[in-house]
């Protein structure tokens, strides 16, 4: 009884300190975002390796910061208007206020992608960095 006792509070203890990080649910915008791609129809596709510094951070309060190369770029606030939501993949409207910036986005699990490259327009493709 003794050693079930000494192996129980020893998972106990270790369970204790596992890392318990809420993850943010799938399709939301709240988190940190880094640049990966960036593609239009009128030139090459340009990868962007990870730790690049050109980064989005959206708060639940409705705003968000913009750095280039790990500088402030922008600061403003944002609006999502949802078009659709299907098998995960959300998409819409965005809406940034500094500079006045309208978009179509579309999340889906740690990818977040803003424009469209199908009429030769520009995207951008963001990964989640940090929740």
């Amino acid at each position: 009884m003794k050693n079930y006792l000494i192996i129980l509070a020893f998972v106990l203890a270790f369970a204790a300190c596992s890392k318990n990080s809420p993850k943010p649910q799938s399709g939301s915008i709240v988190g940190t975002w880094e640049l990966r791609l960036f593609t239009t129809g009128w030139t090459m596709p340009k990868n962007y390796s990870a730790g690049n510094g050109n980064k989005y951070i959206f708060k639940a309060d409705g705003s968000y910061t913009e750095y280039a190369e790990n500088k402030v770029e922008s600061q403003g606030k944002y609006t999502l208007t949802p078009t659709s939501d299907d098998n995960g993949t959300k998409s819409g409207k965005i809406t940034l206020t500094n500079p006045d910036y309208t978009d179509v986005y579309t999340i889906k699990t740690d990818t977040f992608t803003v424009g469209t490259s199908l009429a030769d327009g520009p995207s951008w493709q963001y990964v989640r960095i940090k929740n």
